[in-house]
């Protein structure tokens, strides 16, 4: 070989399928490519492997055909050992979840009964009262009739989005109402366990067997987290167990959602069954009789994992295992396909009763469980006292003889005895039971209104208030009781707001794009895949201000009022709509008027009130000029008393010093100077006056201080007229 053919040989790509059988070898001996190949032979490896990548058709697609053999066989132990590892990290809520269930009442299991034979063994009921009476008024405002969505328009307001909004609203209660199976048994089952466990979560996801989106309850001990975990949004993993009959797993391996591997005919589930799932079995006197039950126990895991070469950090996936088998089922990538950040898709709504301390959020069980046992062995403690008070027992001598030995005497019966009185009295010695204690029952009742307090059951809420109170009054009183299931309220009000936009994504993706035809007992509907978009948002119907019915009565009525008193800016017909509604009348547009006749009548009313404020002014007005009249007449006659004063003085000058006198008396005061006529030097003989005829004007005053009390007399009397 010449050096040219060196050269060329050298220039020369290297051979694909010779990259392709190194790969093949490397791989069969546990080495990764990296090791093998240099960085050119790397490169086209890539570049080839992701051009004949056979995953072409969905970005959710199945990969565990895809993906390497060793990184499947890995995954599923990885799996296994997350969940293990997260279910010993807490143990101890497990068996807390346990006790809660027991505590309800509702289970023959006790810990009490081997005191002594004939022990009692009932349970306070403060814990099942709190809960059955937290789950009738939360389903009352979380799930009305109509259905519990609620859609707006955000943005600018027009007629298109407000048509838009009502489009979603309408399907999507139809949804949860006609479509999703078991949609509302779910919710129920849900608002009576929340309570208890503190925690719930609901997954709403595509169900490929029915083919419809769905809502299921997550049983809280079949949600496992890692210790870390203080959201399902920020929590490194989550894995969701749940158990599927055989057939169901051949039937999603038939449709492809499933990988296709070979899984035995007859399951025997593994013995790791939750404690409270056995617990809750008890109380509906379920037992697992055998274990070939032909059910697989499925892991569901969303984690972040490095699984394809082409991302060079960990990403979201959602893996599928059956743990009994440890075989890997399905590989998802769990991001939207345009999202360059590729952020966690969570499709799991959690539900918290009260905030915790961790991950879970408390439950009545955290808050009055150890109340709960203690009004129990209180209670217990009074019906055994009672029993032994009631029939009472003691020692009796060897040779007492009584027909029917042991046997306790029955009401009414008379036994022989073959001893005198005497002998009986001092052949039996009576224990000396006391009655049930006055004392230990006044702490029962403690307990039991503390318990009321925490959890906010008293009274008033639970339907048992005076009828005859003030409404002001038993208003006050709800409001103030009803501020622990408010605080409630505003949680399930966030839980549900966070499922319905995972169900409205899911909506957006699997309705078809020329529209989905649905038909209710209004008619026929389409909704469209359109419709689902950044300018309508959808939250529960529910309002987490408002408790209780009655609250929202008065809401409403106070409207009501609004739009009477101001009917040219209050719609009255919007007020009564909200006042039928709140009254729970479901013929609301029969009973209204049309649009055009409210209008009517509010124009009515409003030019009746415009007439009635201008005839107001009309009146203060004249009332405005008769004042200023009367002033303007006081003055003037003020005027042409100072008009006739100033005309005798200069008649007369030698009055001037009277009227001066008169003046000072009368409290007035010359800022002017000096008089405007003064005496003269000698004194003259006094000028006859010419007497005013005035009827109010007084006569010439024959001194000074008569002359002041007859001027004050005169301005008196001028103004009283």
């Amino acid at each position: 070989m010449n050096n040219e053919e060196n050269i060329l040989l050298d220039e020369e790509q290297p051979n694909i399928d010779f990259i392709m059988q190194a790969v093949d070898m490397a791989q069969a001996e546990g080495t990764p490519p990296e090791q093998i190949l240099t960085p050119d032979e790397l490169a086209i490896y890539q570049e080839y492997m992701l051009a004949n990548k056979p995953m072409q058709s969905g970005h959710y697609d199945n990969l565990v055909d895809i993906i390497d053999d060793s990184k499947i066989k890995r995954l599923a132990q990885e799996v296994i050992d997350w969940v293990r590892w997260d279910e010993e990290s807490r143990k101890e809520w497990s068996r807390r979840e346990k006790e809660g269930i027991r505590l309800l009442g509702l289970s023959d299991r006790t810990d009490v009964s081997e005191r002594f034979k004939g022990a009692s063994t009932v349970t306070h009921p403060l814990l099942i009262e709190a809960v059955t009476q937290f789950h009738s008024r939360a389903l009352a405002e979380i799930w009305p009739p109509e259905g519990p969505v609620k859609a707006i328009t955000l943005g600018d307001k027009d007629t298109e989005k407000a048509m838009q909004a009502q489009r979603v609203e309408d399907y999507m209660n139809f949804q949860y109402t006609e479509e999703m199976p078991g949609a509302f048994e779910e919710e129920d089952m849900m608002l009576f366990r929340l309570p208890i466990s503190g925690s719930c979560f609901k997954k709403v996801y595509y169900d490929p067997l029915c083919k419809k989106i769905v809502s299921r309850l997550i049983e809280p001990a079949d949600f496992i987290a890692p210790f870390s975990a203080s959201d399902l949004s920020t929590a490194p993993r989550y894995t969701h167990r749940y158990r599927q009959h055989h057939n169901e797993v051949k039937k999603l391996i038939a449709k492809g959602f499933y990988a296709d591997v070979e899984l035995p005919e007859s399951v025997n589930e593994s013995a790791e069954y939750p404690e409270v799932l056995d617990e809750i079995d008890n109380i509906e006197g379920r037992e697992r009789i055998s274990q070939d039950d032909n059910r697989h126990t499925i892991l569901e895991c969303c984690a972040e994992l490095s699984l394809e070469d082409e991302y060079e950090f960990s990403v979201p996936y959602l893996i599928w295992i059956d743990r009994d088998e440890q075989k890997v089922l399905r590989v998802q990538r769990n991001w939207r396909p345009m999202d360059d950040l590729m952020k966690k898709i969570v499709s799991v709504a959690h539900y918290k009763f009260k905030p915790g301390l961790g991950f879970y959020g408390y439950g009545l069980l955290h808050l009055i469980g150890g109340l709960a046992q203690s009004s129990t062995g209180s209670l217990q403690a009074l019906l055994d006292s009672a029993a032994f008070s009631n029939m009472q027992g003691g020692y009796r001598t060897r040779d007492s003889r009584v027909k029917g030995g042991d046997t306790p005497i029955a009401p009414g019966e008379w036994r022989e005895v073959d001893i005198s009185a005497e002998e009986l009295n001092k052949a039996f010695f009576t224990l000396p039971y006391k009655e049930p204690s006055a004392v230990l029952y006044n702490l029962l009742g403690y307990l039991d209104d503390r318990g009321q307090r925490i959890v906010g059951t008293n009274d008033l809420m639970s339907g048992d208030a005076n009828p005859n109170a003030p409404v002001g009054t038993t208003l006050a009183l709800i409001e103030q009781g009803g501020k622990s299931f408010a605080d409630i309220l505003r949680r399930l009000h966030k839980g549900h707001r966070d499922e319905f936009k995972i169900l409205s994504e899911l909506n957006s993706y699997y309705i078809p794009d020329d529209g989905y035809p649905y038909y209710t007992d209004s008619g026929s509907k389409m909704i469209m895949a359109s419709d689902f978009d950044d300018r309508v948002d959808v939250i529960p119907v529910s309002d987490p201000n408002i408790i209780s019915n009655s609250q929202r009565i008065i809401q409403a009525q106070a409207v009501v009022d609004l739009a009477t008193n101001h009917p040219g800016e209050v719609d009255m017909n919007a007020a009564l709509r909200m006042m039928l509604e709140a009254i729970r009348v479901t013929n609301v547009d029969e009973l209204l008027q049309s649009n055009e006749g409210v209008k009517q009548n509010q124009e009515q009313i409003a030019q009746l009130e415009i007439q009635l404020k201008q005839a107001e002014v009309a009146k203060l007005q004249a009332e405005k000029e008769l004042t200023e009249a009367r002033v303007t007449e006081s003055v003037l006659r003020g005027m042409f008393s100072a008009i006739q004063a100033a005309s005798l003085i200069a008649q007369n000058p030698a009055i001037a010093p009277i009227s001066q006198e008169l003046f000072s008396s009368a409290g007035g005061k010359d800022y002017n100077g000096s008089p405007l006529v003064s005496m003269p030097a000698q004194a003259q003989q006094p000028i006859a006056v010419p007497q005013n005829t005035s009827p109010n004007y007084p006569a010439i005053p024959e001194s000074p201080e008569q002359g002041a009390n007859a001027g004050i007399e005169t301005m008196r009397n001028e103004t009283l007229q």
